[in-house]
């Protein structure tokens, strides 16, 4: 697992040392590709409705703050048409934010990072949803990463952005359509604070850790 930091102003992952947790990006990509690949170039999951894709580049992210003696590091970074994604990393754990960054930091139990691809849920072509792969290490050497796919809602006309629910991909094979049903059914009537993110579909011990579920 990676640990954000900062170089040049701009983001730089480095290697963290903690518990023999290991970098995803080489277990990680055999597993999504085994997994059936990421989630670009799928077909939209009801009437009416469409996705877009924009790439999370941690490495062109802006810094807006660091926190002392590394613990961690706040990102704004480009999303879909002018829509921001923020990052926030903390003790090698992770919460994002879209539209809009707020003060519950919503992440899982385990080490964690997110994917590469966000896939921004559209109805007449404004998104209402977005839905990011997170990479889960149990941080004991094993390099065993299980996959989770994070539905949140986009702030903006007095909503805020929290996560409507989850879709372990490392336990279903068709996460990528689950995770669209969640959007398309849940995300628009969802309310942050209230209402509290469910799974969808099988959930394996390490992918149902998600801390927002939790509370």
């Amino acid at each position: 697992m990676t640990r954000i930091g900062r170089t040049s102003g701009k983001h730089a992952a480095t290697k963290a040392g903690r518990g023999g947790a290991v970098s995803w990006r080489g277990a990680a990509a055999a597993l999504l590709l085994a997994a059936g690949g990421g989630l670009a170039g799928s077909p939209a999951a009801a009437a009416g409705t469409d996705s877009a894709y924009t790439k999370l580049d941690l490495d062109g992210c802006t810094v807006l703050q660091e926190y002392e003696d590394g613990g961690g590091v706040d990102l704004e970074c480009a999303g879909y048409k002018g829509i921001p994604v923020f990052v926030s990393e903390g003790d090698l754990r992770v919460d994002v934010d879209f539209g809009e960054k707020n003060d519950d930091f919503s992440s899982f139990s385990p080490f964690n990072e997110p994917g590469e691809t966000i896939e921004w849920r559209l109805s007449g072509g404004k998104p209402f949803a977005a839905i990011l792969r997170f990479h889960l290490d149990p941080g004991d050497g094993s390099g065993k990463i299980t996959d989770v796919l994070a539905v949140h809602t986009i702030a903006g006309e007095g909503r805020a952005s929290c996560p409507v629910g989850y879709v372990d991909a490392s336990a279903n094979a068709d996460a990528n359509v689950l995770a669209r049903a969640v959007a398309d059914e849940v995300a628009r009537r969802f309310a942050c604070g209230s209402d509290k993110p469910r799974y969808r579909g099988k959930v394996s011990e390490l992918g149902g850790t998600a801390t927002a579920a939790q509370k």
